[in-house]
């Protein structure tokens, strides 16, 4: 019994397939299963037979009438087969009375064959179930082989000690969260170990399911929350998931490294040092930009730049000094020749970036 008892224990049945569909009954009509298996209605629901009462007359209502149980209203019940062996004499008598002649016996209605239509009740009632059925075969779905495993009592209690605020908070993280990056949806790094994941995952579920969260969308986030869970279940889709994440990060490491070495490649240019490469880093990809107005009348060409002698040279110095060219590799101290290449490296690693992201 179930409304009577408000409670039902299936673990005795042997057969396998009649429990399955008992469970996906007893979860369809939000019945809470305890810690023994036993399914128990929960305070101030609708009795379940208010729900499946109407399916089952109906269908108790339609084996009456293939048995041709039910009696036409121009005709009487017929008597029982023990009552017509006792009574067989009585019943001779009587057909054997005078009948009386010119009167017709009223001919029996026509009854039309098949069920009757049923209510709106009853309609509304499947409807209902059909839709808390839809959402219990993706929760089924979800439930493999992969998730199999009751949740720690540590982590049912402090479940259980979290407010409404705290449950409405987490559906709305989730639903908000991308579909396609499931440690979004689970609100956790993709380098925490999987037992952590694991429980952080029994503490959301046990959060926003439907039976313990009154937030509308629960069951939506609930589902969300399945599918994330099992995708970083399977090897390949984690690895790929990493994968994305991995390249990244090191592109955004890569970026904010970049911009220390143009910082300092700056920074030796206002002090008047160069080294290789500094230019190219400095210069950058630029994005065109159309000239604010037009400054051929007002821009000097570079042969007419200031500082340049406008007189030619026909004469060479008497004076003049040439220099001795790169003398680095002797006045370069250990820390400027591991700067120099540490430059060259970053140089290459530079154009590899640009040739990647602007050719």
């Amino acid at each position: 019994m179930i409304d009577s008892g408000e409670g039902i224990d299936i673990s005795g049945i042997s057969d396998k397939p009649l429990v399955n569909r008992l469970k996906k009954l007893f979860r369809s009509l939000r019945l809470k299963e305890s810690a023994s298996g036993a399914y128990l209605l929960p305070p101030k629901n609708v009795p379940t037979l208010n729900i499946v009462g109407p399916l089952l007359s109906a269908s108790s209502k339609l084996a009456d009438e293939k048995n041709g149980k039910l009696v036409s209203p121009n005709r009487e019940e017929l008597p029982s087969s023990n009552f017509d062996v006792q009574n067989k004499d009585k019943d001779d008598t009587i057909s054997e009375g005078p009948k009386i002649v010119g009167v017709e016996e009223e001919p029996p209605k026509r009854r039309i064959m098949g069920p009757a239509m049923p209510s709106r009740e009853l309609l509304a009632a499947a409807a209902e179930m059909t839709e808390a059925l839809r959402f219990r075969d993706a929760e089924l779905e979800a439930d493999d082989d992969l998730l199999i495993g009751p949740p720690p009592p540590a982590v049912v209690a402090e479940a259980a000690s979290a407010n409404e605020a705290e449950r409405f908070e987490e559906v709305t993280r989730i639903l908000a969260a991308d579909t396609n990056s499931p440690y979004d949806v689970l609100g956790v790094n993709w380098k925490m170990s999987t037992d952590n994941m694991k429980k952080r995952y029994w503490k959301l579920s046990l959060l926003v399911h439907p039976d313990k969260c009154p937030h509308p969308s629960a069951q939506e986030a609930f589902v969300k929350l399945n599918n994330a869970f099992k995708d970083l279940q399977d090897p390949d889709k984690r690895g790929a998931i990493d994968e994305k994440i991995k390249k990244k990060e090191e592109m955004e490491q890569f970026e904010i490294e970049l911009k220390a070495m143009r910082e300092a490649a700056e920074w030796r240019r206002l002090q008047g040092i160069s080294l290789e490469g500094d230019e190219e880093l400095l210069a950058g990809p630029k994005e065109p930009q159309a000239p604010k107005r037009d400054e051929w009348m007002t821009t000097l060409p570079p042969e007419r730049k200031a500082g340049v002698p406008m007189h030619s040279t026909k004469s060479f110095s008497m004076n003049g000094k040439e220099g001795r060219g790169d003398t680095s590799v002797w006045t370069d101290s250990p820390l400027d020749r591991a700067q120099k290449a540490q430059q060259r490296s970053w140089l290459a690693a530079w154009r590899t970036w640009k040739s990647a992201n602007y050719s």
